[in-house]
């Protein structure tokens, strides 16, 4: 009797295992794996003023977080539409430390070493390899427009070098 329940819960043990990997249907088996949200906006992003690329986005997913830079001039001024008007010469880059996906697109909180405050940006993808961003909870000067979204074109990652 003691070498009888053993082996009866072994059996037990092994025919339940055998009916967990059996029971998912062939629709189930064969059913690719899902893909993160985030997927989407992983990748070298750049945008152009004047023909020359002014602002650089690297992002890559990390788990459920996206990691990466922003590279853009220190200085934008900004015409009365809100368009980019001009951009300076001295970049700065910010790291991104947190990321959230909201109703508006990707929420990227981004420190720059010499900004004791972080800046926000809300990527918004418009075509798979296009996709537009903004400053949020930006403190505007009395009398600046509101700047408009940049537009950004997706590039492989060894297109995007240092910004001009």
């Amino acid at each position: 009797m003691k070498r009888v329940l053993p082996v009866v819960m072994l059996s037990a043990a092994l025919s339940l295992i055998g009916y967990a990997q059996t029971s998912m249907t062939p629709g189930m088996q064969n059913a690719p794996a899902r893909k993160s949200p985030l997927a989407e906006y992983a990748g070298a992003w750049i945008g152009t003023f004047e023909g020359h690329t002014w602002m650089a986005i690297r992002l890559s997913l990390q788990g459920n977080q996206v990691s990466g830079t922003i590279q853009r001039p220190q200085e934008l001024q900004f015409a009365d539409s809100g368009d980019l008007k001009s951009v300076g010469d001295q970049k700065l880059t910010w790291t991104v430390e947190n990321s959230q996906l909201t109703g508006d697109g990707l929420l990227l909180t981004v420190k720059n070493a010499d900004s004791p405050q972080p800046d926000h940006y809300v990527i918004r993808l418009t075509t798979a390899n296009t996709a537009e961003v903004k400053m949020v909870a930006m403190n505007m000067p009395p009398g600046m427009p509101k700047p408009k979204p940049w537009t950004l074109s997706r590039v492989g990652p060894t297109a995007v070098g240092p910004v001009r």
